[in-house]
């Protein structure tokens, strides 16, 4: 019985009854609860919080696979419109992000983090000697050095 004395109403009901469909996008976006990511909540009857188009891909499509994430085609975190969910490994989430040019990548000397200029990467690299004496020479680790070198790190050069 849930505090109001009535009894907990079924998981689809309550999922049924907290979105609104935009006839333009055809999104079901989520009124209820969400994260400060956008992304909608529900809780069950054992206080257990639940992703609302986690819920949505599982009511509509069934059971999700350990470890798999439910993605957006409509790029709308609070939308729980089945049609624009799929499932995917982080891998591909993360690669669907890059297509669609919503990654924060910033490459090379745009990154605040880095330490090398294009120029110096390109030096490291026809450089010979060791990833000690040029890991010195330049600031950076050796380690940094040999991915520099295997162009495991500054990859877009």
């Amino acid at each position: 019985m849930a505090r109001t004395g009535r009894p907990e109403t079924p998981l689809r009901q309550r999922f049924l009854a907290k979105f609104k469909i935009d006839p333009e996008t055809q999104c079901w976006n989520w009124t209820a609860a969400s994260c400060p990511q956008g992304y909608g909540f529900l809780k069950r009857k054992d206080g257990v919080q639940l992703r609302a188009h986690r819920v949505a891909y599982q009511l509509y499509n069934g059971e999700i696979s350990c470890g798999w994430c439910v993605c957006h085609r409509c790029d709308n975190p609070r939308c729980v419109n089945p049609a624009h969910l799929f499932v995917g490994t982080h891998k591909d989430n993360a690669a669907d992000m890059v297509a669609k040019g919503r990654a924060a990548r910033s490459l090379g000397e745009h990154n605040p983090a880095a330490r090398l200029t294009a120029d110096q990467v390109r030096c490291i690299r026809s450089e010979i000697g060791s990833h000690v004496e040029l890991g010195r020479r330049f600031g950076v680790s050796p380690t940094q050095v040999g991915l520099i070198k295997r162009g495991k790190r500054w990859a877009h050069l």
